[in-house]
């Protein structure tokens, strides 16, 4: 009940309201990794957007100590490993290695979130049907890490769209 009421106002750009009640959701199932990486992606996005000043400093120190503490309780959980990277990789101005993001879907090929990372990185020529089973998932799902996962798709495909078509990388057939 507590994580459908936080998804729902996050969905609806309630920051801190999604975020009180997804705490409040892992105090009473510290286990659910989907509202730890709901909130991880929210309180990243927060510190990043123009929410009042005392939630955005909140969310920025938040989310070093939830990333810790999910570390160590969620160790070997993909989500975790691919967002903690993925966000310390953006905060350093680094793109995310697509190797690490290709192996993380090879060992979970129903994991699907690092396929945004290698669609980004290769200009849209990998992982196109991953990409695209993303934009299908969270178009029901606008939460921020829904909204942020297919904001990179989207502004891939319009890059794509306005690219000279002879500069474009097409794929090649099978022979």
């Amino acid at each position: 009940m507590l994580r459908a009421y936080a998804v729902t106002a996050d969905e609806n750009g309630h920051f801190q309201a999604a975020a009180a009640s997804y705490e409040a959701a892992l105090l009473s199932d510290p286990s659910d990794v989907e509202a730890t990486v709901n909130l991880a992606v929210l309180y990243w996005r927060a510190g990043r957007s123009s929410v009042p000043c005392e939630f955005r400093d909140y969310a920025r120190e938040r989310l070093s100590e939830l990333l810790e503490t999910a570390s160590t309780r969620f160790a070997g959980r993909a989500e975790l490993r691919f967002w903690k990277s993925h966000i310390a990789a953006t905060e350093a101005g680094e793109p995310l290695e697509p190797d690490e993001c290709r192996r993380l879907l090879e060992e979970r090929p129903d994991y699907l979130e690092p396929a945004f990372v290698v669609f980004k990185n290769s200009a849209g020529a990998e992982a196109e049907p991953e990409a695209m089973r993303l934009l299908v998932d969270y178009s029901e799902q606008r939460t921020a890490r829904g909204r942020y996962v297919t904001s990179i798709i989207h502004a891939v495909m319009q890059k794509r769209r306005w690219q000279p078509q002879s500069s474009r990388q097409l794929p090649s057939l099978p022979a």
